[in-house]
């Protein structure tokens, strides 16, 4: 990024474009990693499953087994689908999904097998649709950083 009374007026437009990529960039990395560490995880399998769809969404899911990079605390590498993680920009849509079967019943408590008896439940105490509220949080987070990089923009002389 460019440094304070650097920019000429023919600049902001670029100034504004890298800064939305780099809060692209940070919200997608953050949702991701707070996302898989909510997951509960005894395999591995459902952490492991995350996606980020870039424009896209993919119905493959990691083969049944376990995953000790994805068991305990760890949290595995983010996986995209259409584009390279890491190389976020604004204009694009990003969904983070998992193709696991039973990722609905343990991450939204809806569509629960008829072996859990109408009730939702986790060993870990998992918050049905806590990949929603993991959302909504950065994305309110992420616009009032935004906002204020915007508005420490203006006092410092860049645009």
């Amino acid at each position: 990024m460019s440094r304070l009374n650097e920019l000429g007026f023919d600049d902001v437009e670029d100034y504004l474009t890298q800064l939305g990529n780099n809060f692209a960039q940070s919200t997608v990395l953050e949702a991701d990693a707070r996302i898989k560490e909510a997951t509960p995880s005894t395999t591995g399998r459902l952490r492991v499953g995350w996606q980020i769809g870039e424009n896209a969404i993919s119905s493959s899911a990691p083969d049944a087994g376990e995953y000790p990079e994805a068991q305990g605390q760890s949290i595995p590498e983010m996986k995209g689908i259409n584009y390279q993680p890491g190389t976020e920009t604004i204009g694009n849509v990003y969904n983070i999904h998992n193709a696991v079967e039973y990722a609905e019943p343990v991450c939204m408590g809806t569509g629960l097998p008829p072996s859990w008896g109408g009730s939702f439940k986790t060993r870990e105490g998992t918050i049905p649709g806590f990949p929603e509220l993991v959302t909504k949080e950065l994305e309110a987070d992420s616009q009032r950083r935004f906002n204020k990089a915007v508005q420490d923009a203006r006092r410092g002389g860049i645009i």
